[in-house]
């Protein structure tokens, strides 16, 4: 007889401890307010070469890495050669121009993305290197 009382007991308290846990929580990080703009649609995200996949295809094949600081790192290191090395992978100069259009899409769209201004800036090198 005890024994459930105990147990009812204790669910009880967590359950109530967790629910205040929460409201704090609620109070002391308000929602973040999204910086997506609504007017402006999200492209369709554009083709790779020979149907690689996405993290393939930044990371290994174009070299922008995985932040703003790594995209602007390969901006300023991009070379012809490199481009004529993504050619022979594959990458055509209509891919190149669609990636550029489509990040410089979401630089416009969303501003809370940091990185889309430099893939945008670096698309664009590779594209004049062209």
């Amino acid at each position: 007889m005890f024994k459930p009382f105990l147990l009812s007991s204790l669910l009880l308290t967590i359950s109530v401890s967790t629910f205040a846990e929460l409201q704090i929580s609620e109070q002391i990080r308000p929602q973040l307010k999204s910086l997506v703009n609504p007017a402006i649609d999200r492209l369709e995200i554009p083709a790779t070469p020979h149907n690689m996949s996405l993290p393939e295809f930044g990371k290994a094949l174009i070299g922008w890495g995985s932040g703003p600081q790594d995209a602007e790192a390969r901006f300023n290191q991009v070379s012809k050669a490199d481009v004529e090395h993504m050619q022979q992978q594959g990458l055509t100069l209509a891919m190149a121009e669609s990636w550029q259009k489509f990040y410089e899409n979401e630089t416009q769209r969303n501003a809370g993305n940091p990185t889309a201004p430099f893939r945008a800036q670096l698309m664009q090198k590779i594209v004049n290197l062209w």
